[in-house]
């Protein structure tokens, strides 16, 4: 790569620039924390003052510079439709100084053989498709935010260039929205804001003299206007975090019937010795009451559901959500009586019957067996 002492920085003949600023210089490289915003800042310059023809050239001097000349021949053959700026802009920016971070090498690679590849679809023979870096999700999203980035310079330099008066016509949550950040992406951007506006509150403190020669150009009440706008930002971007929360569809939950949530609890289908016919199992499920049989141990159950899960249900064999302190189970001595008295009783009338037999009360575990009739439910 040639040298960038060799690179002759760009001068728009432009009276903006003394708002705007020169072609952004790389002298001192940019943070983690502040990578975001200059780049940004960058993109935001090159989108103003240069367009498709000047994107081109700056895409070819870069694959000069870095002795790609049968791509600079391929280049020749893409339509200006096909160029992007994004892609122009990062060559430029890498010319001039920038040291590429590993996600921003893998992105310019894959944006330069996606130009590329609209001539090379011609000669399909040369596109080796395998060593085109593979982009992750996480590159999305954050291609996603640099981009809002840049918008949000836009809006910034439309802010400066219009007076420096705040107005309805700036809204960044607006533009965050229109831009659907992933939440989770918006730290990246309101760190840049937070960085800035403590940059401009120094530059109004006029205590920092490099500083005050930076932002010579701008009056004590344009300044005080950045310092409110980059507030704006940052609060908005607080506020879109809490709307797509709010906005956050609440996750359905998927409908599982009766019948499949019951289907591996065990009962006793049919016990003729007393004529009985089980209920089936999903007439447990979502019920506050329910009265069972065991007859191989003659044992009458009565469950109830516990005030925290207000309904029982079944999870494989097992009874679950009901109340141990409870549900109790009685040893009968006449089975064919009293299984037929509670079918026949209501809620209370049950409750008086179960109360007033005399064998000693026993815990019931909830599972279901082979021996379980089910008689009643509510």
């Amino acid at each position: 790569m040639i040298s960038t002492a060799q690179v002759k920085m760009l001068n728009p003949r432009s009276p903006d620039t003394k708002v705007l600023g020169n072609e952004p210089d790389w002298q001192t490289q940019p943070t983690d924390t502040t990578r975001v915003g200059r780049v940004s800042r960058a993109f935001s310059w090159y989108n103003y003052f240069y367009g498709k023809k000047d994107a081109r050239d700056m895409i070819v001097s870069y694959l000069e510079a870095n002795s790609r000349k049968a791509d600079v021949r391929l280049l020749k053959g893409v339509p200006d439709s096909a160029i992007r700026l994004t892609t122009a802009w990062l060559c430029r920016m890498s010319q001039v100084g920038l040291k590429l971070n590993e996600h921003e090498k893998s992105k310019l690679d894959t944006m330069l053989t996606q130009i590329l590849s609209v001539k090379q679809q011609a000669a399909p023979e040369q596109v080796d498709e395998s060593k085109a870096p593979k982009i992750t999700i996480q590159d999305r999203l954050r291609d996603k935010v640099v981009e809002c980035a840049g918008e949000m310079e836009g809006l910034f330099d439309d802010f400066m260039t219009t007076g420096a008066k705040m107005s309805a016509d700036y809204k960044p949550v607006s533009l965050i929205r229109s831009m659907n950040v992933a939440p989770q992406m918006i730290s990246m951007l309101s760190d840049t804001w937070k960085t800035r506006l403590i940059e401009f509150q120094e530059a109004v403190a006029g205590k920092d003299g490099q500083l005050a020669e930076g932002y010579q150009h701008l009056s004590k009440i344009q300044l005080r206007s950045a310092v409110k706008f980059c507030e704006a930002v940052i609060n908005d971007c607080g506020a879109y975090v809490q709307i797509k929360k709010v906005e956050r569809k609440p996750r359905q939950v998927k409908l599982v019937s009766p019948e499949k949530r019951a289907v591996k609890f065990k009962i006793m289908i049919e016990f003729p010795e007393l004529k009985l016919k089980s209920l089936p199992a999903s007439s447990l499920v979502d019920k506050t009451e329910a009265w069972l049989y065991d007859t191989k141990k003659r044992k009458l159950i009565h469950v109830v559901a516990n005030e925290y899960a207000k309904v029982f249900t079944v999870k494989n064999n097992a009874l679950i959500g009901f109340e141990t302190s409870e549900t109790q189970q009685k040893t009968v001595r006449k089975p064919a009586e009293m299984v037929k008295a509670i079918q026949s009783a209501g809620k209370p009338a049950a409750r008086k019957i179960f109360k007033d037999l005399t064998t000693t009360e026993t815990v019931f575990n909830g599972r279901g067996t082979e021996n379980l009739v089910i008689l009643k439910t509510w």
